[in-house]
């Protein structure tokens, strides 16, 4: 019975208490995740430059992840700017054109090779990228060699 007494004096007490917790201001994308910085996880943009002369890619690249054009701009500007694409930065193809650039998502891009030719490429989108890539590849099913590259945006606790 006393027990029962002091559950209920503590448990009014407890009830009464005010309330001390504050209502937080709204938090600015760029300090939501250190991993991400501009961009909300899972709100993230990725997105894939292919070259379709030397077979190499460019992706978006850190801090650019924030919104579709500045994911697309990234990944064309590194296609162009890599060291594996001197030469041949005129065969860099806007991810604008495929659509290649994902949302939350990860971005693959496949090609197929017959005798030392580019035959095709093809865009696949998934969550992640083992399923982005089997997309990819199933689109470009035939003879010759398919090899495949992706690219997926930051995510909280990854």
């Amino acid at each position: 019975m006393l027990a029962l007494a002091a559950a209920l004096v503590l448990g009014g007490t407890l009830l009464a208490a005010p309330a001390t917790s504050v209502t937080p201001t709204r938090v600015a994308a760029v300090q939501v995740s250190a991993k991400a910085p501009g961009c909300m996880p899972y709100k993230c943009w990725a997105a894939i430059s292919f070259n379709t002369e030397t077979l190499r890619s460019g992706w978006t690249q850190n801090k650019q992840w924030g919104s579709k054009k500045k994911a697309v701009q990234s990944a064309f500007a590194h296609c162009k700017n890599r060291p594996v694409n001197e030469g041949h930065r005129d065969a860099c193809k806007s991810p604008e054109g495929r659509k290649a650039y994902n949302q939350g998502g990860c971005v693959a891009v496949a090609w197929r090779v017959k005798d030392g030719n580019l035959v095709e490429w093809a865009v696949g989108k998934s969550l992640g990228p083992i399923v982005a890539q089997r997309k990819a590849r199933k689109a470009v099913r035939g003879e010759g060699t398919v090899d495949s590259g992706y690219a997926c945006p930051p995510r909280r606790g990854r």
